[in-house]
């Protein structure tokens, strides 16, 4: 049977994907390419066309799900796609960051009667589902899962003398509505960088957004480094309404160099570690296939690798720093943890993309009412859309980046420059 599905995600301009959240995003059209599939960045409009096919399944991506805490995004977003609500196809949603804004990812949930919820959060299900998980259709999802790809890249490795890189480290700096978490992990490279000094090790470590690595080149850095730093994936704060974000945010645009601990004091004063909630990371699964050794702060980390054992734990304040540098001149105790380490990760089949992919199309299987005759009338709307996709996305993000850049050359000449430059144009056009 050749299902038909519809995938909505919101990754944006395609030259600037991350591998890693394209395979989680599309991993059905990526893995069980033999079925039609409607895979529709929300970010373009929608043909009308599309809301009259009949799909076995609609599967909501964690890229789409994130617009609920933007309320401007997410009220055009439900506007956009409310016909949802009513389709008879089964609907499979994956959240990520179930603590951001997660009353209204539960009552979104309810709204839209889906029928699947991946939530990649391991504990207090009720406290992130409160009526949700009364329906007994929250299943265990992930941060990420591993490929077939890695699999076999991870065959044979980069020895680790022959690395160019002793610790490196990539993150975004986080906003404080992450609680401590967040801030260990915007904070932890330049602690260790200053723990380092005088230690000789090479350093590659950076949360600037310019230092991004994406596509193929990320797991090559990963590959190149012998060690690299991690934190637990996920946040120590629940805002449930994303209030929390938008006092976080004034806040900050009126004290733009306070301390996490003022931000803490004046927007959410004991809130922070009531609930802790973390997963395992992509980043940890390919560091382990690639035989990066990990140097990772405390936590579960999904209760799949263990300190010592298959990573080496460092305290948030560099503490037992000294104990690190010791074990970071010891290759072979570093090539038995990251063995282990492989060894381990392998050893879990839910956290192969085959057997993720597998269980999707088995629950859209059993869960469709679709009938063949439905199925086989929409095939030529498929090529219709992905005619129109072609030629709307070449002109779409082109004529973004373009604008991007218009903005950063208007913003490098200057405000008054910029100013006379868009005056002119404006009569330019006039004329």
């Amino acid at each position: 049977m050749k299902l038909s599905v519809l995938v909505l995600h919101n990754l944006g301009d395609p030259l600037l994907w991350r591998q890693a959240l394209v395979e989680k995003e599309l991993c059905l059209p990526i893995m069980s390419a033999k079925n039609n599939y409607i895979v529709h960045d929300a970010e373009l409009p929608l043909p009308d066309f599309v809301k009259d096919i009949h799909f076995d399944a609609i599967m909501l991506t964690q890229t789409f799900l994130s617009k609920r805490s933007d309320p401007r995004l997410y009220k055009r977003l439900r506007e956009n796609y409310s016909f949802i609500k009513d389709s008879p196809a089964f609907k499979i949603a994956l959240p990520q960051d179930d603590y951001t804004c997660c009353d209204i990812l539960d009552r979104w949930m309810h709204e839209w009667n889906v029928d699947l919820v991946y939530t990649v959060c391991i504990n207090d299900w009720h406290i992130l589902y409160k009526e949700y998980h009364k329906t007994n259709r929250l299943v265990q999802g992930y941060t990420g899962y591993i490929s077939d790809a890695l699999i076999e890249r991870g065959k044979i490795t980069k020895p680790i003398q022959d690395r160019s890189i002793d610790v490196s480290y990539r993150a975004a700096s986080l906003s404080p509505v992450f609680g401590k978490l967040g801030k260990i992990k915007t904070e932890i490279g330049d602690l260790f960088e200053k723990a380092s000094r005088g230690c000789g090790l090479k350093l590659d470590l950076s949360t600037r957004p310019s230092s991004t690595i994406v596509g193929k080149a990320w797991l090559d850095f990963i590959e190149d480094s012998k060690c690299m730093l991690g934190v637990n994936s996920g946040s120590s704060l629940l805002d449930p309404e994303g209030l929390i974000n938008i006092d976080v945010y004034k806040y900050m645009q009126l004290h733009s160099s306070a301390s996490y601990e003022e931000v803490e004091a004046a927007c959410f004063p004991g809130l922070d570690g009531i609930y802790t909630f973390t997963s395992i990371s992509p980043r940890n699964m390919e560091c382990g296939l690639l035989k990066t050794t990990q140097l990772l702060t405390p936590g579960s980390y999904g209760n799949f690798i263990m300190p010592w054992e298959h990573f080496i734990p460092i305290e948030p304040d560099m503490s037992n720093f000294s104990e690190i540098i010791s074990v970071l001149k010891d290759v072979g105790r570093m090539d038995k943890i990251t063995a282990d380490c492989k060894e381990a990760l392998l050893s879990f089949p839910e956290l192969r993309y085959a057997n993720h992919v597998s269980d999707l199309i088995d629950r859209i299987q059993n869960g469709t009412i679709l009938s063949d005759t439905e199925r086989n009338s929409a095939t030529p709307l498929f090529k219709k859309y992905q005619q129109l996709k072609d030629n709307l996305n070449k002109s779409y993000w082109w004529k973004k980046r373009a604008a991007m850049k218009l903005r950063e050359g208007l913003a490098d000449l200057g405000a008054r420059k910029a100013k006379y430059i868009i005056y002119s144009l404006i009569n330019i056009e006039k004329n």
